[in-house]
C-alpha cells in the first residue's frame, strides 16, 4: 500500500467527477473492479431517450458503499454538474447525510477504498490503475 500514491487517486477520481460523460466508464470499471459488485451501484439514463439522442446511455449516478459509508455520485442530466454527497448509515437507514465538494468527497472515498482493499491485491491494482 505504500506504493499508492493517495493523492493521485484522488486526483484522478476527481477528474472523473468533473466530466462524468467521458470519465463515467473508467470510474465505473475501477470501482467495479476494485470492490465487489454489490458495494457499487450505477444509475444511466433511459434508454429509449439515449437511443433518440443516438448513443448509448450514458451513466448519470454512481453510488459506493463502503461500511457505514455511502459515496452518491449524482447528476439531473448529461451535462449536468454532479453533485456529491457522503452518507452516514446503519443498517440500511441513513443516519445523516452531506453534500461535500467533489475535492472533499474524492479524498473521503480513495480513503475509504484504500481502507477496504486493506491487504487485496487485485484491489489495490485497480485502484493504482486510476494514477496511470
Amino acid at each position: 500500500m505504500e506504493h499508492l500514491d493517495l493523492e493521485l487517486v484522488a486526483a484522478q477520481l476527481r477528474r472523473c467527477t468533473d466530466d462524468l460523460s467521458l470519465h463515467g466508464g473508467m470510474l465505473l470499471a475501477v470501482l467495479s473492479s476494485a470492490l465487489p459488485p454489490h458495494l457499487v451501484e450505477v444509475r444511466r439514463e433511459g434508454k429509449l431517450k439515449a437511443r433518440l439522442g443516438g448513443r448509448e446511455p450514458a451513466v448519470l449516478g454512481v453510488a459506493v458503499t463502503l461500511g457505514p459509508l455511502r459515496f452518491e455520485l449524482d447528476r439531473d442530466g448529461v451535462g449536468a454538474r454532479p453533485t456529491t454527497v457522503i452518507r452516514h448509515q446503519s443498517r440500511g437507514v441513513v443516519l445523516s447525510s452531506e453534500t461535500v465538494s467533489a475535492d472533499d468527497w474524492c479524498r473521503s472515498l480513495t480513503a475509504a477504498l484504500v481502507e477496504e482493499a486493506g491487504g487485496d491485491s487485485a484491489a489495490v491494482e485497480a485502484l493504482r490503475r486510476l494514477t496511470i
